[in-house]
């Protein structure tokens, strides 16, 4: 019975994601700088697959959804798009997002990078995300990350 409800809440959740993924971004909460106007926000996933083509320095505008976020003191989130995730740590720890900020489409003014954890950090965040971890994170992960200078939450209603 137990399973039964918890894949019912799964689908009414994707149910309600997908329906709100057509529908056009509405901010609700900024944190860090000002979003930059100028320029469209790509998906997390376009941005990955074209990680090479950014200069050096490069700041890129990208959107997906939260799925996780520190519960220590929210001073990272993993933003996910399909099957490709990044975690999104904050400029200078500048800022930090509320970690009740889950589900949420958001848009993440920052430059993008790939790099390797080790076994420690991979153990830290895995601790720090506490039973809301939904990454396997065992060992060395590759994995990417983009450190934000601006963040915008969608506004959930």
């Amino acid at each position: 019975m137990r399973k039964v409800h918890h894949l019912l809440l799964g689908l009414a959740a994707a149910i309600a994601f997908s329906a709100s993924a057509d529908q056009a971004f509405r901010v609700d909460q900024s944190f860090g700088a000002t979003m930059p106007q100028a320029g469209e926000a790509i998906s997390l996933k376009q941005a990955i697959a074209n990680i090479d083509s950014y200069a050096d320095g490069e700041m890129i505008k990208v959107q997906g959804e939260v799925t996780e976020v520190c519960q220590a003191k929210g001073c990272w989130m993993i933003l996910v798009d399909g099957d490709s995730y990044a975690r999104i740590t904050f400029e200078d720890y500048g800022f930090f997002v509320p970690i009740e900020t889950s589900m949420q489409r958001t848009v993440v003014y920052g430059l993008l990078s790939e790099h390797t954890l080790s076994g420690a950090q991979a153990e830290h965040y895995a601790q720090d995300a506490g039973a809301k971890s939904t990454l396997e994170l065992e060992g060395e992960v590759k994995e990417y990350s983009l450190v934000a200078r601006a963040v915008q939450l969608e506004n959930k209603s």
